[in-house]
């Protein structure tokens, strides 16, 4: 009898249960697709060690991210449940009348609760495995490969964690619910329509002020950000973010009071038709949930920031990985880093500073691999790059001062112009020609490069080893190793005499690190096994170890000189897409669920009032308003509600993503403004579902 009952009562309140639906859907959509991700592994064709490790690691983030997101959920549909049993008090206040026990209602509900959450663990299940096809696809192409071979996947791990996840969600809820029905008394569920809130806005001149001290607020949290520039956590990024949080807060607590005090200064406006009862109603709901619509703002700004600097940072590793990959590998030699004594230099010594006549003579298939090779060793000036930037009229505008004042206090590096022209042949650019008193400046990094013109400019002068360099007025752009970004910054390319009196300076005989940059005879693929082939045969492991033939890395004995680190343009490549399906997975998950979560306490926050006004809403129709009128009023109020928290939210949003996009997107050349748009775009879609869902509702409650 309790079953059939719930279950007519699922079916009469089918509407009432729309947003709990598509809440819990959604939810449980997202808690699977995520989740699901290391099971598509097996779809994809070879995948690099590299890229495993990347997987290995976005799936353990997603693992830790998803206690916090079924909290979140989990707070989601307990309070989406409590405004059903909100809407409902008066039934259940006649079960009891009626003769049942609060044990029977409490069975009854217990049912509801069973019906609706499988109904939509189901659902959102089905959901959720269709969404992980097209997350297969989209991580295969973040990660740079194909999948010849596709299969429809569905993730029995995922499956059974979001099932229990859920399950123990319901359970909580249904709890919850019980003991909520227990604790009722009869009078209370009876009589719940009649206990309206009040909706006067009082000390409307306090909260006028108070608006303005909210506007100052935010307007300080903004320019404190500019200062910091998000480049590192100080006692300005938290003033502005105290600043920040407190101005949120006083803007909801006294934007009604500011609008209401604008608007009866302007009667012909306040007084059209039922306008004085739109604006009082969203005034009266403002000012009771101020709190809550301040935490929804901060909310969306965390979601709507997570995906735009996450979509700027997919652009940062995809952007540029052509340009900086243009040479197959890039064999690096640091000695300061992996040495501390000057056995090395013995080594070095033999063959003259020469990686490939070292790998050459150890290895006997180093020709069958390389092609072409070109070396290009890093020298420490005796000079900082101050002593440069005091010599460039205005220089604070060419860069920002944090970055002005890291450079200044770095030691001027230089490479030589037989080198830098080497590595230009390597890639089929034209090198450069330097009179003997003269240097040219090489910077890959977008934010340097006014700086660096300034640099290159006739009036700036260096003096090392007993020479005056002047500026050739040339800015050269050639990346000189294959890299992950691009790191060549403000780099100075020197005549060969000055680096030869450098070695023969005595002292600091050496460079401080070099690159040798190889193009294989083969494609890259058969080239870097090829590679590992050569660093196994001239440096064995230690300890009898067995290397891994398929992997360049980690099967060679790491030195000092000829090989720290091997860095391959495959293995660059395989990084920056683990790098950008890591990113663009967390940015997505977390900022979808945060908006799902806000959207979704906008839509039962307006229901719920929605439901307590019915008794005014039916006085405005006994006052003579139509129905058109009415309705108008509740989109007016239903558009307000779930604008302001977005509308405030996207200003945050659009200075902490415009500061960042000072101070990184722009010094490393990315414009991720379409990636951006995109991806809100695409909250402000889901958003949207929440708004119009909301009204719909709204409506078929009045």
């Amino acid at each position: 009898m309790l079953v059939k009952l719930a279950m007519r009562n699922v079916r009469r309140a089918g509407r009432d249960y729309a947003i709990y639906f598509i809440t819990v859907t959604l939810g449980v959509a997202l808690f699977y697709a995520f989740n699901a991700v290391r099971s598509q592994a097996v779809l994809f064709d070879a995948l690099s060690a590299d890229s495993v490790r990347m997987l290995g690691l976005l799936t353990t983030l997603i693992g830790l991210f998803s206690v916090v997101v079924a909290c979140v959920l989990g707070f989601l549909v307990v309070y989406a449940n409590r405004f059903l049993i909100r809407r409902r008090r008066r039934e259940f206040g006649t079960y009891l009348l009626l003769g049942m026990d609060a044990g029977r209602v409490s069975c009854m509900l217990l049912c509801e609760t069973f019906l609706v959450g499988a109904v939509s663990l189901v659902a959102g299940l089905a959901l959720g495995v269709a969404v992980s096809q097209g997350l297969s696809f989209l991580t295969a192409a973040l990660m740079g490969t194909t999948m010849t071979k596709y299969r429809f996947i569905v993730s029995t791990d995922a499956l059974v964690l979001t099932a229990v996840s859920f399950a123990a969600i319901f359970a909580v809820s249904a709890l919850v619910d019980v003991v909520y029905i227990r604790r009722c008394k009869l009078v209370t569920l009876l009589c719940a329509r009649e206990a309206n809130e009040a909706g006067v806005v009082v000390r409307v001149p306090v909260r006028v002020a108070c608006f303005a001290v909210a506007v100052t607020l935010l307007g300080l949290a903004y320019w404190q950000l500019g200062i910091n520039g998000m480049r590192q956590i100080d006692v300005r990024f938290w003033v502005a973010t105290a600043l920040m949080l407190a101005g949120t807060f006083a803007f909801f607590w006294s934007v009604a009071g500011f609008v209401i005090f604008v608007l009866t200064n302007s009667p012909g406006v306040y007084l059209r038709g039922i306008r004085m009862f739109t604006v009082r109603q969203i005034a009266s709901k403002v000012n009771t949930a101020f709190v809550s619509m301040g935490v929804v703002c901060v909310m969306l700004f965390l979601a709507l920031t997570t995906a735009s600097v996450g979509m700027g940072l997919l652009e940062l590793f995809a952007g540029n990985i052509e340009q900086i990959t243009r040479y197959d590998a890039s064999v690096l030699a640091y000695p300061d880093y992996f040495s501390s004594d000057d056995t090395w230099r013995e080594t070095s010594a033999r063959y003259d500073g020469s990686i490939a006549a070292c790998l050459a003579d150890r290895a006997s298939a180093w020709d069958e691999a390389v092609r072409a090779s070109g070396q290009v060793d890093y020298w420490l000036l005796d000079v900082r790059y101050q002593a440069l930037l005091d010599q460039v009229p205005g220089v604070e505008r060419l860069a920002n001062p944090d970055a002005l004042g890291a450079m200044g206090t770095s030691e001027v590096q230089a490479v030589s112009q037989s080198q830098y022209n080497a590595c230009c042949a390597l890639v089929g650019e034209p090198g450069i020609e330097l009179a003997d008193d003269e240097f040219a400046v090489d910077n890959t990094v977008v934010g340097y490069d006014e700086l660096g013109r300034a640099l290159v400019d006739k009036g700036v002068r260096l003096e090392v080893t007993g020479t005056t360099l002047v500026g050739c007025g040339t800015l050269l752009r050639t990346p000189l190793a294959t890299t992950a970004i691009p790191d060549v910054s403000l780099l100075l390319v020197v005549p060969d005499k000055v680096v030869e009196d450098l070695r023969q300076a005595g002292g600091s005989a050496e460079p401080a690190y070099s690159y040798l940059n190889i193009m294989y005879r083969a494609d890259r693929a058969e080239g870097d096994a090829a590679l590992a082939r050569v660093l196994r045969e001239a440096l064995p492991p230690a300890g009898g170890v067995t290397p891994d033939p398929t992997d360049v890395d980690g099967q060679y004995q790491r030195c000092a000189w000829p090989v720290s680190n091997v860095y391959t343009a495959r293995a660059m490549a395989d990084q920056a897409g683990g790098l950008r399906m890591v990113i663009s997975f967390l940015a997505l998950y977390i900022g979808f669920v945060m908006l799902v979560a806000t959207a979704a306490v906008l839509a039962i926050q307006q229901l719920s009032e929605v439901t307590d006004s019915q008794g005014r809403y039916r006085r405005l129709r006994d006052l003579g308003c139509d129905q058109r009128q009415i309705y108008g009023s509740l989109r007016t109020q239903t558009v307000v509600y779930f604008c302001a928290p977005l509308v405030l939210a996207a200003c945050h949003t659009i200075c902490a993503v415009g500061v960042v996009g000072g101070t990184l997107f722009s010094e490393l050349g990315v414009d991720p403004t379409g990636l951006i748009g995109v991806a809100a775009g695409a909250i402000v879609g889901v958003y949207a579902v929440y708004l119009v869902a909301t009204y719909a509702l709204s409506k078929s409650i009045v």
